[in-house]
């Protein structure tokens, strides 16, 4: 304890007699472990934490290549999973929608396919101010095809992703809480997207933000309302 003592003594004098050079260390020493641990949480997110979702190691991310660049109305690049268009073999994960139905029906392949796009940018009113909000489209069989739930309401099903259904949409449990203040007679309210009227019918369970690691998203609708909510 006396060494210990005498230690101490001897470096508070030193940070009295040089303090430039005490802050500049302290300052080191600051960004060195904010650094490490802004890159600690980055690794924890996408490496160490599972998806929150049912049997996360059984998924898989289809993509595709081709000898030349396709030609193509419009792609999606999602999460961690983009476009390579330049080069000899170009790949990517988005395809035709027709291409999406036939590898749906091969039953005997997958246990579930389900598909996704965005995010894209909706302006959101119907709830106060209007704001951004930044939505996830979705096939009908995505949240049974993750095995995620709604806490209140219901998920999205095939009998929302179609033309003549009306339009519903899922909001996530943290959009629910910033925008609606966790009331729960949020579900079954009508909102507007883009000028489009949708009617929220569930909340998706806290732990599920997206299927993309490091990614959220605030809402969730259906595929098949991409022309009517205005996005291309």
């Amino acid at each position: 304890m006396e060494s210990l003592i005498q230690d101490v003594r001897f470096g508070l004098r030193q940070v009295r007699r040089n303090p430039g050079f005490t802050a500049v260390a302290v300052l080191t020493l600051a960004l060195g472990i904010g650094a490490n641990t802004a890159i600690f949480s980055l690794i924890d997110a996408v490496m160490l934490r599972s998806l929150p979702v049912r049997e996360p190691s059984q998924l898989v991310v289809l993509r595709w290549t081709a000898h030349k660049e396709p030609q193509r109305n419009g792609t999606s690049s999602f999460g961690d999973c983009g476009n390579e268009e330049s080069g000899e073999n170009p790949s990517g994960c988005s395809f035709p929608y027709p291409v999406f139905e036939q590898i749906r029906s091969a039953k005997e392949v997958f246990s579930g396919v389900t598909a996704f796009a965005g995010p894209a940018a909706l302006i959101l009113t119907g709830q106060g101010a209007p704001r951004l909000a930044d939505g996830e489209v979705v096939s009908g069989d995505y949240f049974s095809t993750l095995g995620v739930n709604a806490v209140v309401g219901r998920a999205l099903g095939p009998e929302d992703d179609s033309v003549s259904a009306s339009p519903a949409v899922v909001l996530s449990f943290a959009f629910w809480q910033n925008a609606f203040g966790g009331d729960r007679s949020a579900v079954g309210r009508t909102i507007s997207l883009n000028g489009a009227p949708f009617t929220i019918v569930g909340i998706a369970e806290p732990k599920f933000t997206t299927h993309s690691p490091g990614n959220t998203q605030d809402l969730f609708l259906p595929l098949k309302m991409l022309p009517r909510a205005h996005i291309g």
